[in-house]
């Protein structure tokens, strides 16, 4: 990203950081123990806004996230890292060795990795393989993130994204799901997470 260009998203990093200081969790977040090896963490791609705070609050292991070659990505890292968070640019299933390897390093490194298996163009909710693939090479389990607001405004983007109103409430719901099966395909592994994704975030319909 062009040096002139953090003139604007440094501010606006701030901002962001005081707006998720008024959001309110339910339960009450108590940070995490991490399980011995790290984690593929799964979420739709609408509720990237707080995923920041989840990561901050709920978990001890450090997070890399994987954003999209776009410009829009551009930002989004620049944002990231200003919060603290790493990232790794690239699609986790359309030509992305180079992400893969990276986010394989990564795990091996004591990460846990979040990916968007929406992401980053859609379909809205349809959860592609790429989280899969990468779990299966590293032997990881996948952590599920479910988020529901009680009060939120969507943009008319292709994922509906969500903007928490501030101060309300944010509910989250994480859950642990086994590693990949020799017997189970990636596909029907996609599948499976993906309709539990759906129950853990009932509320972003529509």
């Amino acid at each position: 990203m062009p040096w002139y260009h953090w003139l604007w998203v440094a501010p606006l990093a701030w901002l962001l950081r005081l707006w998720l200081a008024t959001l309110r969790f339910r339960p009450t977040p108590v940070r995490a123990e991490d399980s011995k090896r790290p984690r593929v963490i799964v979420l739709w791609h609408e509720n990237l806004f707080v995923t920041v705070l989840v990561a901050h609050r709920c978990l001890s292991r450090k997070v890399t996230a994987l954003i999209s070659t776009s410009k829009d990505g551009a930002w989004l890292v620049a944002f990231y890292r200003l919060m603290g968070i790493d990232a790794v640019r690239g699609s986790s299933n359309r030509g992305g060795v180079g992400a893969l390897i990276a986010l394989t390093r990564a795990v091996r490194a004591g990460f846990n990795v979040g990916i968007t298996p929406d992401g980053p163009k859609g379909p809205r909710r349809v959860f592609k393989p790429g989280a899969v693939t990468l779990a299966r090479l590293t032997g990881s389990s996948f952590l599920l993130l479910g988020i529901r607001h009680a009060s939120a405004w969507r943009l008319s983007s292709w994922d509906r994204f969500c903007l928490p109103v501030p101060f309300s409430v944010v509910e989250v719901e994480m859950e642990e799901a086994p590693a990949p099966g020799d017997q189970e395909a990636d596909e029907e592994v996609a599948d499976r997470l993906g309709r539990r994704l759906e129950e853990l975030s009932p509320c972003l319909r529509g």
